[in-house]
């Protein structure tokens, strides 16, 4: 027993040395992490983007001579004129009459040495101003349809421009600084040569056709389709939350926020709703367009030649229709239109509405070439409305209509419509050709 408290020592000390051990060993401790990688957002896009300047566009052209005035509809030719104009320096915009009369506008449009581009909807100011060169400190938030180009004579060698409202009469003076015109009216407007007519007793202003028929192609594509399921991913905000429900004729999509897309079959078309956002509140005309133009651009929307065509600030609702070799598209049984209505959520600015097409054109079956009746041919069907109804007449254009002719298959055939009242309506065959019930 002598020999116990020398072990109790050497324990005591062996267990002081091993606790001095492992804190060591703690103190320098480093563990080996393993590196996670986190799964990036997926950014879908089911098309293209496109730039403002590629969906604004004016719908044609026509240049005032002395004895005839020609025109054209041919983006190619279009793409010239403008491409021209971001070179000049547009200033000391004005406003010079706000409610014009249909006489004075006339005047200004219509009289010889002018060059009018037609715009199908509104564009503000500051939408123009980012496809020109407006010098110009402060922009006006103004809207019109016509643009009216002044060119310089003898008599007069400053060159002017005209911002004109055809609904409103509001117009806007300006003035051109170019230092080559000379190559603006040989280069550009010597190309522009078909012949346009029109008639006086049609519509407050006149509305000008090309007068001789046209040899236009007759389109069948296949039809294909963007899936249900990449629009889901690419507009709700977290498509992992989302339930579906429905047939496959007519799909329909829920998040937890209450977003819903359906999908309609029959028109081919896709809804996609935020119910929390919709307002009241009139929108800024500008803004509309910048803020929808980015919102498809999100999502790669513009699946095929899409272009602006109307616009109402009250509702904020923004039209942007598709367009097939130049000319517009309509349809009474397909959707032909991107339809998007702003709104708001918690004071963020965001979609409220979103309609539009789920086909895309990629691929075209055989095609034909057919005749278009003369626009003297239009005119002539128009002017067997009633006076009443032929003053209320704004546009006669020839058009593309769609049609889905088999399960696979939709085809484009050019057909004259107008306009009147706000709807746009189809000149027949039979009032083409001179029947009597013709006007649908």
């Amino acid at each position: 027993m002598k020999y116990v408290e020398q072990v109790k020592s050497i324990i005591l000390f062996l267990l002081i040395l091993l606790s001095f051990a492992l804190t060591f060993t703690v103190w320098t401790f480093t563990p080996s992490f393993e590196v996670i990688e986190t799964t990036p957002a997926v950014d879908v896009s089911i098309g293209k983007k496109s730039t403002v300047e590629q969906v604004i566009q004016p719908i044609k052209v026509l240049h005032h001579q002395e004895k005839k005035v020609t025109g054209t509809t041919e983006s190619a030719d279009l793409d010239k004129l403008l491409a021209a104009m971001k070179l000049w320096q547009i200033y000391d915009v004005t406003e010079k009459e706000k409610e014009a009369s249909a006489d004075t506008m006339i005047s200004l449009m219509h009289k010889p040495n002018r060059v009018v581009l037609y715009y199908p909807g509104n564009v503000p100011f500051p939408v123009f101003d980012a496809m020109v060169n407006i010098t110009d400190e402060t922009i006006t938030e103004s809207s019109f349809d016509r643009v009216v180009i002044e060119l310089a004579t003898v008599e007069n060698t400053q060159i002017k421009i005209y911002f004109i409202n055809s609904t409103t009469g509001r117009i806007h003076e300006g003035n051109i600084s170019v230092s080559e015109l000379d190559q603006f009216e040989n280069d550009i407007l010597e190309e522009i040569n078909d012949v346009y007519v029109t008639n006086k007793n049609i519509g407050k202003l006149p509305i000008y056709v090309p007068e001789k028929e046209m040899d236009k192609v007759v389109y069948p594509y296949l039809l294909e389709e963007v899936t249900p399921e990449t629009f889901r991913s690419a507009l709700f905000d977290d498509a992992s939350t989302v339930d579906s429900s429905g047939d496959a004729a007519n799909e329909k999509y829920t998040d937890n926020n209450g977003a819903i897309m359906r999908f309609d079959s029959t028109r081919k078309s896709m809804s996609y709703v935020k119910p929390r956002a919709e307002t009241s509140d009139p929108g800024i005309p500008s803004e509309l367009i910048f803020n929808t133009v980015d919102y498809v651009n999100d999502h790669g929307g513009w699946t095929n030649d899409f272009r602006y065509f109307s616009m109402e600030p009250l509702t904020q609702q923004v039209h942007y229709r598709l367009f097939l070799d130049d000319l517009p598209v309509f349809s009474t049984s397909l959707a032909t239109e991107l339809e998007l209505r702003w709104g708001m959520i918690d004071g963020l600015e965001q979609i409220f509405r979103y309609v539009r097409p789920y086909y895309v054109l990629q691929s075209t079956a055989q095609t034909s070439t057919e005749k278009l009746e003369a626009g003297t041919t239009a005119l002539e069907a128009v002017s067997r409305l009633s006076k009443k109804e032929q003053k209320a007449v704004t546009e006669i254009t020839p058009v593309y209509e769609l049609k889905q002719t088999g399960d696979k298959l939709i085809t484009f055939r050019a057909a004259w419509y107008y306009k009147i009242d706000g709807t746009w309506k189809k000149l027949s065959k039979e009032t083409l050709g001179g029947g009597k019930n013709g006007l649908e």
